[in-house]
């Protein structure tokens, strides 16, 4: 299930025993039924705000015990944290459970993935000089849907959102700053695509450091140097390896190199419901890589007034090593895109 919330709380209680309740606006409850995937009991309430004894929290507080103890999830909004009642324990065991993919969950990304290639086997098609952003964007994202509406005919339109940006030279040193829609790509590069977003529910991506036309002498070292990472990363990736290891490996590559002071962020990061959260190969994140996590490799070198140079893919950890879910040419001489 998922719907704009706006200010009406949804709350979710699960006890030791018995079915899961969730709090619902009796505006929602009959969507909230239809998109439910386990059993599941609804309490109702009127509206917000709404006469005293039809709010949210008059019948919230009932399922909950004075002496009862309670964990509660550290994104937990204040208004809900100071109406819950008990002994409160903060804990993030939800994302904990959510670190290690169901095989059903694993399939659905492996799906999300498999349109995430369409999409960017499009992009390198149609993107040329002078293209816009907004152009770009849509000649690929209707790929993308078009097949999310084939394949999966009860997708939840709220959570197919499929994107697709590049980057050109002049602002690939950026890596988030997506703020024109009238950007054009330039002869050259590196232009970085990300081709990304979730497919109904599930978020994953793609992306690649490319060229239009040629490449630039001073932009074949950093590439270099940025798969010489991003191999390093790959072979380590295996259960029990420690995820901070790994990004700290990988920053020693680009140190050596002269690129140190170009790092801006880690190894990867993980994907599930979203497209980013736990787990992270991350510096200071010491923690083990398990069987069924998904994670993304993108270790980057961002140079200003040169550019950016990325690739990212989203990856299976395997009881031996790991699959690769999403599929490009990464090789500088497959990316250079011929005019």
């Amino acid at each position: 299930f998922y719907n704009y919330v706006h200010e009406r709380p949804f709350i979710l209680v699960f006890r030791r025993e018995g079915i899961p309740k969730c709090v619902v606006p009796y505006l929602e409850e009959s969507h909230l039924r239809t998109r439910a995937k386990c059993e599941l009991e609804t309490v109702r309430y009127f509206e917000y705000p709404a006469p005293e004894g039809e709010n949210w929290f008059d019948v919230y507080a009932p399922l909950i015990k004075e002496d009862d103890r309670v964990g509660v999830e550290s994104a937990m909004t204040l208004r809900i944290y100071d109406r819950t009642p008990g002994d409160k324990i903060k804990t993030d065991i939800i994302d904990e459970v959510r670190l290690v993919k169901t095989e059903y969950e694993i399939g659905r990304n492996v799906h999300a993935c498999q349109i995430l290639n369409e999409g960017h086997d499009k992009l390198l098609e149609v993107c040329r000089p002078g293209m816009m952003l907004f152009e770009l964007y849509g000649a690929v994202t209707q790929v993308m849907m078009a097949r999310v509406v084939t394949e999966i005919p009860m997708a939840n339109p709220l959570i197919s959102r499929p994107v697709a940006i590049v980057l050109p030279p002049s602002l690939s040193h950026d890596p988030h700053n997506f703020t024109n829609v009238f950007l054009q790509m330039e002869q050259g590069g590196p232009h970085v695509s990300g081709v990304a977003g979730q497919i109904d529910g599930y978020g994953v991506e793609l992306e690649r450091t490319f060229f239009l036309g040629s490449v630039p002498d001073k932009a074949r070292d950093p590439f270099q140097v940025m798969m010489e990472g991003r191999t390093l990363a790959y072979e380590q990736l295996k259960p029990g390896a420690n995820m901070s290891n790994i990004d700290a490996s990988v920053r020693k590559v680009y140190e050596k190199a002269g690129y140190g002071d170009k790092i801006l962020h880690r190894t990867g990061h993980g994907f599930g419901i979203t497209g980013h959260e736990g787990p992270y190969l991350a510096v200071g994140y010491n923690r083990e890589l398990q069987p069924g996590m998904l994670v993304s490799i993108e270790p980057g070198i961002y140079i200003p007034g040169l550019g950016g140079f990325r690739h990212s893919d989203t990856v299976l950890i395997t009881n031996d090593g790991y699959i690769k879910l999403t599929d490009a040419p990464d090789s500088l001489e497959e990316l250079t895109i011929q005019l």
